[in-house]
């Protein structure tokens, strides 16, 4: 498929799954990209085999330029990433004859728009320009609705230019990033008066006092251990999930990521009592579930010790330059020095008028409120940009 732009000629090249590239070739388009629109992970959410897929390539001169991936959800949605859910009474839920079309990434909370490094203008504004226009028509085809979800200031800037009066952009989340210093937990203390740090010297003792020791484990060595620990908490936040269900998940993840992946756990004596998972992409380590003994949880502070404390130090040891700490607990995230950047929520052509729009803008501004109250910065320039655009 070719696209004539002002750009120049753009091929489209649609792939059915994500292996039908190379991942070299896919993660230097990528660039520096976060792990959630890397090759690994978008073949790991295929694996759950719950949407049929459908990644845009646009190439110019036989080079790859520019990419987009889409998900293609005809039932059940995944809570966070369901538009039904995210704007209630502004979007239906997925079906046959009215299905999804997800963009970026359907696992992770930050998705974006792919162009190539050192890729020049118009070339890659043409290039995003073709993808977008196949996306409005793969959802007009088939009578559903566009959405890319959990988009990054970087990737709004880009597409900017290039929406239309119907297409929605609204602040939708925002992630944790906490910034690495090289001498890691000393540089960590200077950025809190003596008194801020004393809860969090506080923290690292009663971990101490409780007899825990950390080791940096392999999701291969440790997922059965880990399937309870994590089943405890989301189990307390109502997730209906089984101790054999979730050590079978961070099994499946063991055949991917064994070597992108480590466990900060904790122990005392020979039993793992809490542990925080890192995926390890370009600079960053990227935290993501987490399992806690709620009999020891609390009074050890396992979960702030393994998340930043000992996360810190590792990070710095390893020569990473940030933590990303993703969405929720703003305050306990904020609090032990880390920035909140947004995340945007784009919906193309969207059916949405008077009170209807009203009312997703109304959340739109509580929601932005609520960060602010936690970090002032999350009013970025290109916040102001989407705010200008009305």
């Amino acid at each position: 498929m070719t696209a004539s732009t002002d750009g120049g000629t753009v091929d489209l090249t649609e792939l059915v799954s994500i292996r039908d590239t190379g991942a070299a070739e896919w993660d230097a388009l990528a660039g520096d990209a976060a792990l959630y629109s890397s090759h690994l992970w978008l073949k790991y959410g295929e694996e759950l085999a719950d949407c049929d897929h459908r990644h845009l390539v646009a190439s110019a001169g036989g080079r790859p330029v520019a990419a987009l991936p889409t998900h293609r959800f005809t039932g059940t949605v995944p809570h966070f990433y369901d538009p039904s859910v995210l704007f209630p009474g502004a979007a239906e839920p997925a079906s046959p004859e009215r299905p999804l079309l997800l963009a970026g990434t359907r696992l992770g909370y930050t998705s974006e728009v792919l162009v190539a490094p050192d890729t020049p203008e118009p070339l890659a504004g043409s290039a995003l320009r073709a993808l977008l226009d196949r996306l409005r028509a793969l959802a007009s085809g088939s009578g559903g609705l566009a959405a890319a979800l959990y988009l990054t200031d970087a990737s709004v800037e880009r597409l900017l230019p290039l929406l239309g009066p119907a297409d929605q952009l609204v602040m939708m989340d925002a992630g944790a990033v906490l910034d690495i210093d090289p001498d890691g937990l000393e540089g960590y203390r200077k950025r809190f008066t003596a008194r801020q740090f004393k809860s969090r010297r506080l923290e690292m003792r009663r971990y101490d006092e409780a007899g825990c020791r950390t080791e940096v484990r392999r999701l291969s060595e440790c997922h059965q251990e880990m399937g309870p620990l994590s089943a405890q908490v989301l189990r307390r936040y109502g997730h209906p999930v089984t101790d054999e269900g979730e050590s079978e998940r961070f099994a499946l993840q063991a055949g991917l990521f064994d070597e992108d992946c480590r466990i900060l756990a904790a122990y005392q004596g020979e039993r793992m009592v809490g542990f925080t998972q890192f995926f390890f992409w370009g600079g960053t380590m990227y935290a993501r579930s987490h399992g806690l003994d709620d009999s020891i949880g609390r009074e050890a502070k396992l979960y702030f010790n393994l998340t930043y404390y000992k996360a810190v130090e590792y990070a710095a040891a390893h020569g990473y330059r940030s933590l990303d700490l993703s969405c929720d607990a703003f305050e306990a995230k904020v609090t032990r020095g880390a920035r909140l950047e947004p995340l945007w929520g784009l919906v193309l052509d969207a059916p949405w008028e008077g009170k209807v729009l009203d009312a997703v803008r109304e959340a739109e501004a509580a929601r932005r409120a609520e960060f602010a109250s936690f970090d002032p910065g999350i009013e970025t320039r290109v916040a102001q940009l989407v705010a200008a655009r009305g």
